[in-house]
């Protein structure tokens, strides 16, 4: 009898075990509808009291206790009929609980999901089953959700007037719109799964690639002008808009096509794309067409990196563009030099910024109303020139001339310093705006100047006109300006003359200043520049003209 007793209770403790370590609820009874077995976790689902879970208990009564509590519609496969009475229902559930086999899924009415699987044995005995599905019910919805979101996405995008194509995670195109497929004249079922080389030339394809893979990775989104020509009569002008969307893990590279125009062929083997002006180029040479439809001559622009190699990147496209452009290295300088800038009246159309830069770097364009292009160096390579021509194509004509425009005429003109009762200074300095910003400075002091472009004009020009002092940029073209003194001084050597040079350097490195000594030079001025420390470092440079210049 003990052991009869041991072995219910070790049965007992398994089936429990087993009920748990699955997550599901066991009720077991006989062929008289008696329970034999009901699994701890059955009380997880039943809103009944404990004692009708105790084996013997009558399934008639266990049914009652479920319909008294108000759960009902399981028994009638989700059919809950207000209209059945006590017995009416407990006797549908008993004959349910008699099939064979039947299963059904219920809602608690609190978003919980149960499925009830019963299976009746050849013995008689009968086993109900409890399975919590909420999690799986979710994730059908969720399915259900995701198809009519795609089955949706794909109307839109078939309905887009641009065509747009998209990318996975391995730059695989997984989806194409109709307006792509007929731009292309290609179908859908040709590219899709492929290789952008599936839809475009090897080279622009290449060149794509490498787009979408730094979008992919950096979230930068990215406009790229391509010249295409899907159909040999015609080649377009397209700019390819390129965002990453999605989730990390499920990420993809949408790109749309914008700006298009067209160009028919002539008469020729070849099409050709015809600028504003007429002149015509061939498909293939696009930086000739880009170069010739440049930003306006005289527009500014300021570029604020650290980066060496990113700024001589910037610098060379900005001026095969046309802009006159300079950089500073920080918020700071660019502040300064802004400041300097409004203070002597030169506008800056626009600012670069390294995205390697300071967010404040953004926050002093936005202070002096200078509109902005954040680049990284991987876009200075494809995109600069684009996003710089349309920035400034929606800025105001550029005047034909303002007054402090300067000019190899007008310097010629220069009286000798014989002549002159002030301070007669030369300028070594190659950029368009700090020559603008010298220039202004020393007009607004009252002396009289000269500018040279690069180094070896800076000594002739020295020889030549005899200045009381140079101001000497040591980043000269052809002659730096470390070279430039020493060629001065030894131009000097035995004359009895010595003329002050001034190094203009950008940062106060004591390398830059030691080499500065070094070549011959006599003291050191930082950019940017302002009127207060260009007059101080003037009057302690030449003070035998101190006054002369307010005369």
């Amino acid at each position: 009898m003990v052991s009869g007793v041991s072995d219910a209770s070790l049965q007992t403790t398994m089936l429990d075990a087993v009920s748990e370590a699955l997550a599901v609820a066991f009720i077991v009874y006989d062929r008289n509808d008696e329970l034999i077995y009901a699994s701890r976790l059955i009380r997880n689902y039943f809103p009944v009291p404990p004692q009708y879970f105790t084996p013997g208990t009558r399934l008639r009564d266990y049914l009652g206790a479920l319909y008294d509590a108000g759960w009902r519609g399981a028994a009638t496969a989700g059919r809950d009929d207000a209209a059945q009475s006590r017995e009416e229902w407990i006797a549908e559930h008993i004959s349910a609980h008699w099939r064979e086999r039947s299963e059904v899924q219920q809602c608690d009415g609190q978003s919980r999901w149960t499925r009830l699987t019963k299976r009746r044995l050849a013995s008689g005995h009968g086993i109900c089953v409890i399975t919590d599905i909420t999690e799986q019910k979710k994730r059908e919805e969720q399915w259900r959700a995701d198809i009519e979101r795609v089955q949706l996405t794909e109307e839109i995008l078939d309905n887009l007037a641009q065509p747009v194509f998209v990318q996975d995670r391995s730059l695989g195109m997984v989806a194409v719109n109709k307006a792509f497929c007929r731009f292309m004249d290609i179908s859908a079922e040709s590219v899709l799964a492929g290789p952008l080389a599936g839809a475009f030339a090897d080279d622009i394809a290449e060149r794509l690639t490498s787009v979408s893979r730094h979008v992919l990775e950096t979230g930068t989104p990215s406009a790229t002008a391509v010249e295409l020509q899907p159909v040999a009569s015609m080649v377009r002008r397209v700019v390819l808009r390129s965002l990453r969307v999605g989730k990390p893990g499920r990420y993809f590279v949408v790109t749309s096509f914008d700006d298009m125009a067209q160009a028919p062929a002539d008469d020729g083997d070849h099409a050709t794309l015809s600028s504003a002006s007429g002149k015509t180029y061939p498909p293939e040479d696009a930086r000739a067409r880009d170069e010739h439809n440049a930003a306006p001559q005289g527009r500014k622009a300021l570029l604020v990196t650290g980066d060496t190699d990113f700024e001589a990147k910037s610098l060379k496209t900005l001026q095969r563009l046309g802009l006159d452009a300079c950089c500073v290295r920080d918020a700071a300088e660019q502040e300064a030099f802004l400041s300097v800038a409004r203070s002597v009246g030169v506008k800056i159309d626009l600012i670069l910024v390294d995205t390697q830069m300071d967010v404040k770097c953004l926050e002093v364009a936005d202070a002096y109303g200078i509109g902005t292009i954040t680049l990284d160096g991987f876009q200075l390579d494809t995109e600069l020139a684009f996003h710089v021509m349309e920035k400034l194509a929606g800025l105001e004509p550029e005047e034909a001339a303002d007054d402090w425009q300067i000019n190899a005429a007008e310097a010629e003109r220069s009286p000798p310093l014989e002549h002159q009762a002030a301070p007669f200074v030369l300028v070594a300095e190659d950029n368009d705006i700090n020559q603008i910003v010298f220039a202004q400075i020393l007009e607004g002091l009252g002396y009289a100047y000269r500018i040279a472009a690069d180094g070896e004009e800076v000594v002739r020009l020295c020889d030549e006109l005899k200045p009381d002092i140079v101001l000497m940029d040591v980043t000269l073209p052809v002659v730096n300006g470390f070279e430039a003194c020493r060629r001065i001084r030894e131009m000097e050597r035995g004359t009895g003359r010595t003329t002050p040079v001034i190094g203009v350097l950008v940062q106060a490195f004591e390398r830059d200043r030691d080499e500065c000594f070094a070549a011959g030079m006599n003291d050191v001025i930082l950019k940017p520049l302002s009127p207060d420390a260009v007059e101080a470092m003037l009057t302690r440079a030449v003070p035998a003209k101190k006054g002369a210049a307010a005369l």
